[in-house]
């Protein structure tokens, strides 16, 4: 991924009037979210972050230091589309935007696409990988969906695009594991990406994946983590991630879900301890019942044992 920053274009009363009515769609959406699926009415500070953002810039630039909001793309747009969309500040009628908290985010009512870039300007240039997922999601019941393409700002970024795009990073595990999983695959590569996101979804979810041909080599390579470790499997078959920031940063997410699991520690704690590391910038220790982590010192204990794993690097803003 690019650090290159562009100048950042002067809005228009159109994209002034887009911005409105994505904050007010968004916000009418989590109603109806929360009322469907029998949550706690939405909190009005949630309403109130947002609507302070007088514009797209303001948002981008200043959402990250107190509560991040994904973009996901609305069901109509996603299957109306020839090719997967770049994200756009042009096209906010597209989308959502849904707090980066709990229970805002369901699967049965968002998908999260896991695929391969098929090339490092655009990930599906032809359209092949989104004819899939739209013959696969086409009958099924959902709303909204994830793509990183689509939802995420691309190079090349502003300064306040760079800033939302790495704190996007950083919260997407928990649209992994809240959401439903899709993917096709090519014939097998080894991108850390791909398998951080395929470990991430079973290593917190109950019931795991159906091993279809694709995804067959990522889920053995999963459990090959939990059994002879994280870095000897990534250093065997040579998985490869564009950005060495990205590859310390699921290094170290993925250690610490390996030994999670090596430790049978239930699967609603570990979904507790990954949404704290999720939704808080934690500086500190994170501390239940018989457990602490501190991420940023590599430090798990858990039942008096210490345990360790790679530490977290700290991520800066990028303005």
């Amino acid at each position: 991924m690019s650090n290159s920053s562009v100048a950042l274009p002067s809005a228009t009363p159109t994209q002034d009037a887009a911005w409105s009515s994505l904050v007010t769609r968004s916000i009418a959406a989590w109603d109806d979210i929360t009322s469907k699926f029998d949550r706690p009415p939405v909190p009005e500070l949630h309403k109130g972050l947002l609507r302070q953002y007088d514009s797209l810039d303001d948002f981008l630039a200043s959402s990250p230091d107190h509560l991040t909001y994904w973009f996901f793309q609305r069901r109509s747009a996603f299957l109306s589309q020839t090719r997967f969309r770049k994200w756009s500040r042009d096209a906010l009628d597209d989308y959502i935007l849904l707090p980066a908290a709990p229970g805002y985010v369901w699967r049965a009512d968002c998908f999260f696409v896991s695929h391969f870039w098929r090339t490092t300007q655009d990930p599906d240039p032809d359209g092949e990988t989104l004819r899939l997922h739209q013959a696969e999601l086409t009958p099924q019941t959902w709303s909204y969906i994830w793509v990183d393409w689509t939802c995420l700002p691309q190079h090349p970024r502003s300064p306040p695009e760079k800033n939302y795009f790495h704190r996007g990073l950083r919260t997407m595990s928990g649209i992994i594991r809240n959401t439903g999983f899709i993917y096709f695959y090519p014939p097998f590569t080894p991108r850390l990406w791909i398998l951080y996101e395929v470990a991430e979804y079973v290593l917190t979810s109950v019931g795991g994946l159906a091993e279809t041909h694709d995804i067959e080599p990522f889920l053995s390579h999963v459990d090959e983590m939990v059994e002879n470790g994280v870095r000897a499997t990534l250093i065997k078959h040579d998985y490869h991630c564009r950005e060495e920031r990205d590859r310390r940063y699921l290094t170290s997410w993925l250690e610490l879900l390996v030994l999670l699991r090596r430790l049978e520690i239930e699967v609603d704690l570990v979904r507790r301890v990954m949404d704290h590391m999720t939704w808080f910038n934690v500086s500190g220790s994170q501390v239940y019942p018989g457990m602490e982590v501190n991420r940023y010192e590599g430090i798990l204990v858990y039942r008096g044992d210490r345990h360790g794993f790679t530490p977290f690097p700290k991520w800066v803003r990028c303005l």
